[in-house]
């Protein structure tokens, strides 16, 4: 018989172990180590008093990730991960488990419970459609192997440790998604580095990459020194500080024309694409 519980008292392998079976068939390989699933779950603020398990008897057959944060002003609920091991799959333990972690929201006091879904994966977003999700934005994501990239840096570059939140607002055409927001990055500052171009010491654009992964949360630019090679600059130099082989930028939003316009001359290919979908509380 499957019970449902928070996480509060499972052992963080345990986890693990389950997400990787979860997984095991996933369209996008998730074949991490533990090292990685923690800095993962540590980026997007998992908190295992917010997240719910399904266990059969002792064993972690299906599990919903939270964690919780102020989003665009709100207590906002976010989905790090869903999943269920193939063999316990079809026996609506998902909607169960949404109907779990809404019960702790709602004691919380959280107003939205925000998530990403593969556009994909139909069978998925119909599940939270039932459940009364709407599509706020689709995000793209994209990938290039280090060494092809087309840009070269025509501006001299540097690297900075505290971050102008506030400038770099204003150079963006759309706001990051949860895993590329500022928070997310700040709860593991040590791993990313930033580069950013001046115009008489004023930072007109900047890029953050992942040292190890590759990934690239966020890169702009003022909207007045587009297209003069300032981009280009930057992308170039986090390609040049980063031990990856590939370099991927996830969740774009698919709105903004200019920026798929810009990853597309650099040389990035599109890999899979996402609904973030919202959940009012």
């Amino acid at each position: 018989m499957l019970h449902y519980e928070s996480l509060i008292h499972a052992e963080k392998e345990a986890i693990y172990e389950a997400f990787l079976k979860a997984f095991s068939d996933y369209p996008v390989r998730m074949d991490m180590s533990f090292a990685q699933f923690e800095k993962i779950l540590k980026r997007r603020g998992f908190d295992p008093n917010l997240s719910v398990g399904a266990f059969d008897e002792d064993c972690l057959v299906g599990f919903i990730l939270n964690g919780c944060r102020k989003w665009n002003g709100k207590a906002t609920a976010y989905d790090v991960g869903t999943g269920v091991i193939p063999q316990f799959r079809k026996q609506g333990i998902t909607k169960q488990m949404l109907q779990t972690a809404k019960q702790q929201f709602s004691d919380l006091g959280a107003e939205q419970y925000i998530l990403e879904v593969l556009t994909s994966n139909t069978s998925a977003a119909n599940i939270y459609r039932k459940n009364g999700f709407t599509v706020e934005r689709e995000f793209l994501c994209c990938q290039m192997e280090r060494g092809k990239d087309r840009f070269y840096s025509i501006h001299q570059t540097e690297h900075i440790v505290n971050p102008d939140w506030e400038l770099f607002k204003s150079f963006w055409d759309f706001p990051p998604s949860w895993q590329n927001s500022i928070p997310s990055i700040e709860a593991l500052s040590e791993s990313f580095l930033i580069s950013v171009v001046r115009n008489n010491n004023q930072i007109i654009g900047y890029g953050i990459i992942d040292k190890s992964t590759g990934e690239i949360p966020q890169i702009a630019v003022d909207k007045k020194w587009r297209s003069k090679g300032i981009g280009s600059s930057i992308l170039a130099d986090l390609i040049e500080h980063t031990d990856a082989g590939q370099i991927k930028i996830l969740n774009i939003d698919t709105r903004s024309k200019q920026m798929l316009s810009f990853i597309s001359a650099a040389g990035f290919y599109h890999t899979v694409n996402q609904f973030e979908m919202k959940l009012n509380l």
